[in-house]
């Protein structure tokens, strides 16, 4: 694969993508400013912003005017500068979303999900694993604070039922095609 491209979240190496891929990652918001990527076969990381490659996908942030600290917005979680978290996801006031959360857990880190979940504003477990929660984040940044708590075997499904968006995680290739075919119909 020409121009082949790997991906690090939180230390875990997603890829070889292609450059194209890569690109459909950064405006699904999949792939953000901060994002750790590198050429496949290579352990040179370097900020997606920063690679000539995919440098024009991110525009430069305007600088932020001082604001008093309770009129800050609530940080995204303490995400590291790793997890791909979209350009647009600042959390504003009052902008509450409600989401369903669907992880099929295999490993043994649903008390760390749960906590993550909770975290996120206010949580109630409807099934095993099955939750829904009300949040001013967008789904994407949901999906990658979620995706911390995972193991390599689990997967997840977000769906910000306000704004009718999906995100997930884990399911593969063939199901991401075919979730996105079903998504975009729907919306």
């Amino acid at each position: 694969m020409i121009g082949a491209w790997s991906i690090n979240v939180g230390g875990r190496l997603y890829g070889p993508f292609s450059s194209e891929r890569m690109r459909s990652f950064a405006s699904e918001g999949r792939l953000a400013p901060t994002s750790l990527v590198a050429r496949e076969s290579t352990s040179d990381w370097h900020e997606s912003r920063d690679e000539p490659e995919f440098s024009d996908l991110f525009t430069p942030r305007p600088k932020e005017t001082p604001t008093a600290p309770e009129a800050r917005p609530a940080p995204l979680a303490a995400l590291p500068a790793s997890v791909p978290v979209p350009a647009n996801s600042e959390i504003s006031e009052g902008n509450r979303a409600h989401f369903a959360v669907v992880a099929d857990l295999k490993s043994s880190g649903a008390g760390n999900l749960e906590r993550a979940i909770a975290a996120l504003g206010p949580a109630y477990r409807l099934l095993p694993n099955v939750w829904i929660v009300s949040t001013e984040q967008t789904v994407n940044a949901v999906r990658n604070r979620l995706v911390q708590e995972l193991g390599k075997a689990d997967s997840l499904f977000v769906v910000d039922a306000s704004r009718g968006k999906a995100a997930w995680f884990n399911f593969g290739p063939e199901a991401d095609v075919r979730i996105r075919r079903v998504w975009q119909k729907a919306s």
